[in-house]
């Protein structure tokens, strides 16, 4: 009696990469919201992590005491601005976890 077994293949690069201390560059995502003067909590999709914000084009600056800091409830980012931006754009450009 035989027996076959097929497997797809597997694409090895990435495990390869990782460990020759090659790791590829994270994806990047820029995700766009409107500010509306009361909204303070911008929620990321789960999985993205927040590096740079733009409100009307202008980059914020995070931290304690300055324009915004950032909160994690082990599921999801989320960008809290210390003042609620008016009606303009906010751009977060976001780096996805692995």
């Amino acid at each position: 009696m035989t027996v076959r077994i097929n497997k797809p293949a597997i694409n090895l690069r990435e495990n390869l990469a990782k460990l020759a201390g090659l790791n590829p560059a994270p994806k990047q995502e820029t995700f766009f919201y409107s500010g509306d003067s009361s909204e303070t909590d911008f929620p990321l999709p789960k999985g993205w992590k927040p590096v740079n914000v733009f409100v009307d084009g202008a980059l914020y600056r995070p931290g304690s005491g300055e324009d915004y800091t950032i909160s994690y409830d082990g599921f999801i980012y989320t960008v809290v601005f210390a003042v609620a931006p008016a009606s303009v754009d906010v751009g977060i450009i976001c780096e996805q976890e692995v």
